[in-house]
């Protein structure tokens, strides 16, 4: 327990050293010391309300996974829209973490934590595929391909896998060159014409 709880404050200490206050690292070494998840869950709480988001992420993991917590889908749910969420008035991640906008869309995308929603989901990987979020874009992609709860969209499938393919390796990058080229076949010439001009000028948004 000690070890998964130090993973947690050791995270979000190391992710972004400014978005920590003084007072959650001395609330989290006193939790460290004493092997309570409970004070950890407290100081993130109490992080989260100041406005920082690398907490509400690393919360909504911890009850997606189970760990630290009790499992509760739901409140994973909860905490990773929280960190998912852009606010162009922050001065970081103002776009949202495009890791939790991926954890998120998954949990959306096969019903857990509460109701399947489609277009949500692909919404939420969108947000994280334009940040660079391969997974993402590959996750978008198969959605593209096969209407999956969305309407199917061959150009932008193969949009966004090819972007995907720059970076996956292995099984992954086997899907996507196989959605690429099976969007491919089904686009018209002008189309994959832009849609290559489009992946070949494509960069991640900044956050």
């Amino acid at each position: 327990m000690k070890s998964a709880i130090a993973a947690v404050a050791l995270l979000i200490l190391s992710h972004h050293t400014f978005a920590a206050s003084n007072d959650f690292q001395a609330t989290t070494n006193k939790a460290l010391a004493a092997g309570d998840p409970i004070a950890v869950v407290k100081a993130l709480n109490k992080e989260i309300y100041r406005g920082n988001i690398i907490a509400a992420q690393q919360l909504g993991l911890m009850y997606r996974d189970g760990k630290v917590v009790s499992q509760d889908l739901a409140m994973a749910r909860k905490w990773l829209k929280v960190a998912a969420k852009p606010d162009l008035i922050r001065t970081w991640y103002r776009r949202g973490i495009p890791e939790a906008q991926y954890s998120l869309a998954l949990l959306l995308r096969d019903g857990l934590g509460g109701k399947a929603d489609a277009a949500d989901a692909a919404s939420w990987f969108e947000h994280a595929a334009e940040q660079g979020e391969a997974q993402a874009q590959l996750a978008l992609a198969q959605m593209q391909i096969k209407g999956m709860g969305i309407k199917q969209n061959p150009e932008r499938a193969y949009l966004w896998s090819s972007i995907a393919a720059r970076t996956l390796t292995e099984a992954d990058l086997k899907e996507a060159e196989q959605i690429r080229d099976q969007s491919r076949k089904q686009l018209a010439t002008e189309q994959l014409k832009k849609a290559d001009e489009l992946a070949g000028t494509w960069t991640p948004k900044s956050n």
